[in-house]
């Protein structure tokens, strides 16, 4: 099993490294190890989160307001979405056919 970040989750996740790496350095580093922890929980159970909408499921994330949006695709993981819990619930919803 292998994850993939989608482009538009990549730079979401970029965004908010930089956001909290610029608050604070530490936070920087503890916001992806969380994303990477999440992952690898994924990898393993891949069907253990919620399913959301269609065939995408929701990880929140523990320490950070964020939540991996994915899809299982065979042994792919697709993160579709890096979503902050403040933003537009739905606003990554036009991303699932991509």
């Amino acid at each position: 099993m292998r994850v993939r970040f989608a482009e538009l989750a990549k730079v979401e996740f970029d965004e908010a490294r930089a956001w909290y790496r610029d608050i604070r350095p530490e936070l920087g580093r503890a916001f992806p190890a969380e994303v990477r922890t999440a992952t690898r929980r994924m990898v393993h159970m891949p069907l253990m989160y919620p399913l959301e909408i269609g065939e995408i499921r929701r990880c929140v994330l523990s320490q950070f307001p964020y939540t991996l949006r994915y899809a299982v695709r065979g042994d792919l993981i697709v993160v579709v979405a890096v979503s902050h819990h403040h933003r537009s619930p739905d606003y990554w919803v036009d991303r699932i056919s991509s």
